[in-house]
């Protein structure tokens, strides 16, 4: 997924300026490559967070105009406030076409397994990746088929298909597993014996 953002340089200066910028409602932001020095932006809070909720399902680029020059850029990093988790800072990285990049690609789990069709339950663990590949060969999701899966198994992230990526993470993490049912509560409950029935009865002499 391709985001269009437009942005305006900025000009800050002191922390006050932020402030200001950030009350006015916008995000201070940065443009960053390898053959560039960094360009100081402000990105509008509102049109921002709108795509960023977007972008959660999908691997995302985001191409910025920034007064007429476009930028073909990923979100490298973000500052959140800690308390009213207000987005403080963002970072955009420019990337070429040949540029080897690590990204996280969501996992789009497919099928049903024979585990729940067998009343069992299935616990996805992770539902996001980190590969490494070019940057105009990134997947837009990786699939993964559960259907043979049966109570009791798993898939890891050695089982990812393969493709024009490396995986950036341990082979043998768990991706999602198929628990048995839930043992059901027996009805029958052994009675209770209350104070009176467990003393010893008086008997006469």
């Amino acid at each position: 997924m391709i985001f269009n953002l437009k942005t305006t340089p900025r000009e800050t200066v002191k922390k006050s300026d932020l402030t200001t910028l950030r009350a006015s409602g916008m995000i201070p932001a940065v443009i960053y490559g390898s053959k560039m020095d960094c360009l100081p932006i402000s990105v509008n809070k509102g049109e921002f967070n709108q795509m960023f909720k977007k972008s959660f399902e999908e691997v995302s680029f985001w191409d910025i105009d920034c007064d007429g020059k476009q930028f073909h850029t990923i979100l490298k990093d973000k500052q959140v406030h800690p308390v009213s988790r207000e987005i403080l800072h963002l970072d955009f990285m420019v990337i070429a076409a040949e540029t080897q990049i690590e990204i996280e690609v969501p996992i789009n789990y497919t099928g049903e397994s024979m585990g729940v069709k067998e009343g069992g339950m299935m616990e996805i663990v992770q539902r996001h990746i980190k590969i490494s590949c070019k940057a105009n060969e990134v997947p837009d999701e990786l699939t993964l088929d559960v259907s043979n899966l049966k109570i009791g198994d798993s898939l890891h992230i050695r089982d990812i298909p393969t493709g024009n990526w490396q995986v950036k993470e341990h082979g043998d993490v768990t991706l999602v597993t198929i628990h048995p049912p839930k043992a059901e509560v027996s009805e029958t409950t052994t009675p209770v014996s209350t104070p009176e029935e467990q003393s010893t009865p008086n008997t006469e002499k």
